[in-house]
């Protein structure tokens, strides 16, 4: 990545970002709420397939439907001179890539091979912030004896700078200490980066929860439903009898007042990544 912008928000504090942010959302207009939207963030991290599969365009194909040398040959190409990054979120669903990646002129930057499977010492809960179309999304925390299912995208350098602008409120970084146990066992990866939320892992009881939606072997975190945590949310930041629904539908009518309230509680108690990650570029600032 050498876009010096995208550079120079990535190496951001987490403090010079909540800064930056804090301003850009005085800038969110309201929009028309639909409750179609409420059940739309409910879905997240939204639908993928069950294994690994390649997408080209709008086709998706699956692995498991390919013989056996042709899988093997097209795995060795995309993954020799691309990047893996890890996805345990939308980024992994093939209906949001092709609508990050649809617009690049080159056919290679359209299309991206998704690996499934299982990552060891880490879980995936939710970033402790709603976002700007109400859910709230996945970000990693430490979980020694978990594995999670997850999956690794390889991309090319312009998907990359792609992913890391669209994820505003994540860094990306290495991970390390941890083992991704791939669905293609021949597979094997080094390195594997990872976007991880500047807002931590929301927290019930002083501790993360996961989210039921991504499975998990050796779960010790309490799994909750979207809708869950939603509720939970609600009641911090609108008030004991606020519902789940209702911050979905303050993300689209107000959500600079919203994030207001979200700093002065929710932002205090986010658990952070710290150790088995490493943020890329180094950081700004304290």
């Amino acid at each position: 990545m050498t876009e010096p912008d995208l550079l120079e928000r990535m190496a951001l504090s987490d403090e010079q970002f909540r800064d930056l942010y804090r301003s850009l959302a005085e800038a969110y207009h309201p929009r028309e709420y639909d409750p179609a939207m409420f059940e739309k963030a409910l879905r997240y991290p939204f639908e993928r397939p069950t294994g690994s599969f390649v997408l080209r365009d709008a086709e998706v194909i699956s692995l498991e439907d390919l013989p056996p040398g042709d899988r093997k040959s097209l795995v060795a190409t995309f993954t020799a001179d691309r990047h893996p990054i890890l996805s345990f979120g939308g980024n992994g669903a093939p209906g949001w890539l092709e609508v990050k990646f649809a617009h690049f002129e080159d056919a290679a930057d359209r299309e991206a091979l998704v690996l499934t499977g299982y990552l060891s010492g880490v879980d995936v809960g939710a970033i402790s912030s709603p976002g700007i179309l109400g859910y709230m999304a996945g970000t990693l925390f430490a979980s020694p004896g978990t594995a999670v299912r997850s999956a690794v995208v390889w991309v090319t350098t312009t998907q990359a700078t792609q992913l890391a602008w669209s994820e505003m409120t994540y860094r990306l970084g290495r991970l390390e200490d941890v083992r991704f146990e791939m669905d293609e066992a021949d597979i094997e990866v080094e390195d594997i980066f990872a976007f991880v939320s500047r807002f931590g892992a929301f927290c019930i009881d002083g501790a993360p929860v996961a989210l039921a939606a991504i499975p998990a072997r050796g779960r010790t975190a309490r799994a909750v439903t979207q809708e869950e945590i939603l509720g939970t949310v609600a009641g911090i930041l609108l008030g004991p009898h606020a519902t789940a629904e209702d911050v979905v539908r303050a993300t689209f009518e107000d959500m600079p007042a919203l994030l207001e309230r979200a700093e002065k509680t929710l932002w205090q108690g986010g658990q952070q990544l710290r150790s088995r990650w490493t943020p890329f570029p180094a950081s700004g600032g304290p």
